[in-house]
């Protein structure tokens, strides 16, 4: 195998690893939602930002390199090419399946997203219903026990 072409694999190796790990972290910022952990679910999502920015930038790498390889080739008018290799076809499939399990977590986390939305926006209606009411009472309660104690 040549420099080039272990480097592309090496490079979708990378991307695989990194699609794994963001299924993992949108799994994590599931479970704080569910939790209501607030701060756990702000730090997945710092996580999945930092990772969907290392994908893009070796998304890059891996089309500057297809790139080379391409012109290389015809330079050297050569019908050498990778797609023949068992090992090539099985990174794809797993580079495939790891995708798919993001798209799948992904729309889960959203419809997700859409449900904690509307479940607030009703919270939030609720409150403000009854805001005036609560706000009497404190106010007539804090006229009844006069002025605060000096101390």
């Amino acid at each position: 195998m040549t420099k080039p072409n272990s480097t592309y694999l090496e490079l979708l190796e990378q991307r695989i690893e990194l699609l794994n790990s963001l299924s993992a972290t949108l799994l994590a910022a599931q479970s704080a939602m569910a939790a209501f952990d607030v701060g756990g679910l702000e730090s997945r999502i710092v996580e999945q930002q930092g990772l969907c920015n290392e994908i893009q930038k070796l998304d890059e790498q891996t089309e500057r390199l297809q790139y080379q390889c391409a012109a290389h080739l015809r330079l050297r008018g050569s019908e050498e090419t990778l797609a023949n290799s068992p090992k090539l076809e099985e990174t794809l499939v797993r580079l495939h399946q790891a995708q798919a399990a993001v798209k799948q977590l992904n729309t889960a986390h959203q419809a997700l997203v859409r449900r904690s939305r509307r479940t607030v926006s009703a919270l939030l209606n609720s409150l403000h219903s009854v805001e005036g009411d609560y706000k009497k009472a404190a106010l007539q309660q804090s006229a009844s026990a006069g002025p605060p104690e000096k101390v």
